[in-house]
């Protein structure tokens, strides 16, 4: 089956109406309207009902459209990810960046002394969550990756820690709560919560849902997010509260939100780099080494107490575990 006409049947029922559809699909409305008779017709089936205000979409067409929808997304990703493998060809290094980690600067320190020294175009970026970049280092489908929370457990894997962050709350400074001096998880109940979605790796339980109830607090969700841009974004906009990594600090500009140190609850995100520990590759083990540099400079400035993100109103909010290294 042609995949134009699953996205030209996909586009039809998301507008509601045929006219809709050509202008969206840059397609003559005829031509549109042919093309799903024509789909209804290898089918065998009617999807959707013709009336003078739209389509009204049949229960097979509802069916064929959510099946539909699928399809094209994975087309799309198979594209995509083939695009990206073929320009990535011959590359010799691949390295997982997780969401967020342009915010250390100590990444950018790293790739940058990288390219001083060799050609930066050996090195390929995939950008991921932290569970589908470990999955793809223990497949030998990268050869470096960082990685949230996600602890790397393989013989043939190697792994460092960098440092551990504590939450913190976040606070719009139009919020009650957006006052400058710690708090305590219980002034937090009741309080509606901007809530990233979030699960462990074994897909069934959200971890920091679980800490909080362990801690006396039953987080009261007023808005889900997708991704840690989107929890700040709809923080900022809507005036809200959320908790968040202490490393967010570093991706606002100041009176954007007001963060506070949470005195009573000390769950923390493991933040850490895995490499393929057998590999034999000048390339990969040249960036290893801009990266380790890297990050005993970053320990360093966290010990020290130089990176000043690391306190928050005097309270440590970022350590370096040096027996996890």
């Amino acid at each position: 089956m042609d995949f134009r006409l699953l996205r030209y049947f996909i586009a039809t029922v998301e507008e509601g109406s045929l006219q809709g559809a050509s202008r969206r699909m840059n397609i003559a409305q005829p031509a549109l309207s042919r093309r799903i008779r024509d789909l209804e017709l290898t089918l065998d089936c009617g999807l959707l009902v013709r009336g003078p205000r739209g389509v009204t979409v049949t229960p097979a067409g509802k069916a064929f459209y959510e099946e539909a929808v699928g399809l094209v997304k994975g087309l799309d990703l198979a594209v995509h990810n083939t695009r990206r493998l073929g320009i990535e060809q011959g590359r010799q290094v691949r390295i997982g960046l997780v969401q967020s980690a342009r915010k250390y600067a100590f990444v950018h320190e790293a790739i940058a002394a990288f390219s001083a020294s060799r050609n930066p175009s050996e090195l390929a970026y995939q950008r991921a969550s932290s569970t589908e970049l470990v999955e793809a280092l223990r497949e030998g489908r990268l050869d470096i990756s960082f990685a949230f929370e996600r602890r790397i457990r393989s013989p043939k894997l190697a792994e460092r820690m960098i440092h551990r962050e504590r939450y913190v709350l976040a606070a719009h400074p139009a919020h009650p709560l957006a006052v400058e001096e710690p708090i305590e998880l219980a002034q937090l109940s009741g309080r509606p919560l901007i809530w990233l979605a979030r699960q462990s790796e074994q897909g069934d339980h959200d971890i920091l849902m679980q800490q909080c109830r362990l801690h006396g607090l039953d987080p009261q969700i007023g808005q889900l997010s997708r991704s840690p841009e989107e929890q700040l974004d709809l923080a900022s906009v809507s005036g809200g509260i959320c908790l968040t990594p202490a490393s967010t600090i570093l991706t606002i500009h100041p009176g954007q939100m007001v963060f506070r140190p949470i005195t009573d609850f000390a769950m923390e995100l493991d933040f850490s780099l895995g490499w393929q520990h057998e590999i034999e590759s000048p390339a990969v083990d040249a960036m290893l080494d801009n990266f380790h540099a890297a990050i005993d400079r970053h320990q360093a400035s966290i010990n020290d107490g130089s990176a000043g993100w690391t306190r928050l109103l005097g309270i440590p909010v970022v350590r370096v575990d040096e027996t996890d290294d």
